[in-house]
């Protein structure tokens, strides 16, 4: 409210008329109402006060009734015929008769108060400050409502009211050119008339003030898409909507039309499926090249599945995605697609849920990632060649020392023949043997075999085999298993994880120092975690730690931690490191998720 008086200068001063013959009279009256407030204006005659009651905007009126000429009773007649002033307050201020009649002949003419001489000034003040504000308020409300009738009578919009039960109250004038009706065929009727199931956004109050994109309905029954906003108000104690309805015909037709090139424009293959009956709507050219197909007339409005869509499980098992059942939207999901012609491909999916003309349906968006995936499987062929080539070299360098030996003993036994000599010969023999098993191990390619067991079980088996290799040489082992959840698991390779990680555990300790093996779930992991007591990693190591070959024993041969990877890896697990001087710690982490999705 306070806006609006500051805009339009509603506070500017009231002109209060006073009429009286007497100037004395005249002059104690603007000496008791003189304030900044008012703009006071006096006249001596009925005659006078009517000029002024047709050209000024009078507050209110203090009418002597005693006057020559037209006296207060008939010029107050004569101020309440006419339209304009009708409404203006009339006081009687009179010194006259107090006789009953005198006072009722005042109401009679329109006043609306009667004052007799001589009347108390305070009283006075306050009546004429009450009928003044009473002026302001209805000026107020005056100008909104000649605002709302302007912004309603010009707005391109259609403005509509209507109560709870979803009945019409007021409308304004564009309705007609939008819908085609009449305000008459329109109020008291129900506003789906307009915008069918619209009822299902006011009901909510989460709707309402929110832009609602929908189809509204022309009285020839044609329909169009619009923005609706809706408001909510409470007008005497009632709760009415209010409706702002725009055509947005025009920005559709321009949003269509960059879809439309857009849709034409990709390389991407993009169809358009009605999710009533699953008819294709529309494909672009793209889709219809990868498709195999040679028209268009060949699948537009056709239900069947022109193509065959492929995601691959965990297990790398081949699992048809049916279209129908896809209820959220994708993003980039990798899949393979077998098309018309036969032909398996490679590509990413999306998809997403939208209207079109009223109907719903689903946007699919296929980026063929055929090409692309070739060229990844040779650069991983070549990779895994690079890697076989770095791997013998190593393996002839590690299996070359133990042969020298071999045929130097052999040499010597030709002379000298001792069983020494034959047990470093098996000795050597037996570690060429360890390093081809490491080497086999590493790029073993058998699927896991898993079924459920406890991890805590294959721990405590092997813990007397860990225990007398580390009592051996003066280390110990420690066991902190905490209850676990049953794991998906191959036994053969996490046996063969646990070994590696504890055996290198254990020769990264000098005597007296002790290996803790724990167990534990945290969120939704299971953890396997073995922590040594030796002197830590440095960090210009961590980045090669699991690199095949790369070992920083005298004797080692690399090979270990890249079975560990790669042990882990066949598990759905992941393996962490955390080192500092005290020590170095091996997680390994085992998602419950994955576990119980296999």
């Amino acid at each position: 409210m306070k806006n609006y008086k500051e805009k339009w200068n509603i506070q500017k001063k009231a002109n209060i008329l006073l009429v009286d013959d007497r100037p004395e009279n005249l002059l104690a009256l603007e000496g008791l109402l003189s304030t900044s407030s008012y703009n006071l204006i006096s006249v001596n005659s009925g005659e006078e006060a009517l000029k002024y009651v047709l050209t000024e905007n009078i507050a209110v009126i203090l009418l002597d009734v005693q006057m020559p000429g037209l006296d207060g009773f008939e010029t107050a007649k004569i101020i309440k015929s006419r339209k304009k002033s009708k409404q203006v307050p009339i006081i009687f201020i009179t010194a006259i008769s107090q006789a009953m009649e005198h006072v009722k002949q005042g109401y009679e003419t329109g006043a609306i108060d009667y004052i007799l001489k001589p009347f108390h000034p305070e009283t006075l003040k306050m009546k004429v400050e009450a009928f003044v504000k009473i002026h302001q308020y209805q000026e107020q409300i005056k100008l909104q409502n000649e605002l709302m009738k302007v912004i309603g009578e010009t707005l391109v919009d259609t403005l509509i009211t209507f109560d709870v039960t979803g009945t019409i109250i007021t409308i304004n004038p564009a309705v007609a050119k939008m819908f085609g009706y009449s305000e008459s065929e329109l109020i008291g009727h129900h506003i789906e008339t307009l915008v069918p199931d619209l009822s299902i956004y006011f009901s909510d109050s989460i709707q309402v003030e929110k832009m609602i994109e929908t189809v509204a309905l022309r009285k020839n029954l044609s329909h169009f898409p619009v923005d609706i906003q809706l408001g909510e108000a409470s007008i005497t104690g009632k709760r009415v909507y209010v409706c702002s309805i725009r055509d947005v015909t025009e920005r559709k037709i321009i949003e269509e039309e960059r879809f439309r090139k857009i849709f034409e424009a990709t390389p991407c293959l993009v169809s358009l499926r009605s999710l009533k009956d699953w008819r294709y709507i529309n494909v672009n050219k793209s889709w219809l090249s990868y498709s195999g197909y040679d028209n268009y007339t060949d699948i537009i409005n056709q239900t069947v599945d022109s193509m065959k869509y492929i995601i691959h499980s965990e297990d790398d098992e081949e699992i048809v995605l049916d279209m129908s059942e896809l209820n959220h939207p994708v993003q980039s999901m990798r899949i393979s697609y077998l098309n018309h012609l036969g032909e398996y491909r490679e590509g990413l999916l999306s998809s997403e849920f939208l209207d079109v003309h009223g109907e719903r349906c689903l946007l699919t968006v296929i980026t063929d990632i055929t090409e692309r995936a070739l060229v990844e499987k040779e650069m991983s062929r070549l990779d895994r060649l690079n890697s076989v080539g770095e791997m013998a070299s190593g393996i002839v360098h590690e299996i070359r020392n133990p042969m020298t030996t071999i045929r130097g003993f052999l040499q010597m036994s030709k002379e000298h023949p001792s069983p020494e000599f034959v047990d470093i010969m098996i000795e050597e023999l037996d570690r060429a043997h360890d390093i081809l098993s490491e080497f086999l191990s590493i790029s073993k390619t058998d699927k896991p075999k898993r079924k459920p067991i406890e991890l805590n079980a294959i721990i405590e088996t092997l813990f007397p085999l860990l225990n007398a290799k580390a009592m051996y040489v003066n280390k110990f082992v420690r066991l902190e298993l905490d209850h676990c959840p049953i794991l998906q698991l191959d036994e053969g390779e996490i046996r063969q994880l646990l070994l590696n990680l504890s055996l290198n555990g254990l020769d990264a300790m000098s005597s007296g120092g002790s290996l803790t093996i724990k167990t534990y779930q945290k969120s939704d992991e299971v953890i396997l975690a073995i922590q040594d007591e030796g002197c830590g990693i440095k960090d210009e190591l961590l980045e090669k730690i699991g690199t095949p070959f790369f070992s920083t024993k005298t004797n080692g041969t690399g090979l270990g931690l890249s079975i560990c990877q790669k042990v882990a890896k066949r598990q759905n697990a992941i393996i962490t490191i955390e080192t500092s001087e005290r020590g170095s710690t091996f997680f390994v982490h085992f998602p419950l998720q994955q576990q119980l999705a296999l």
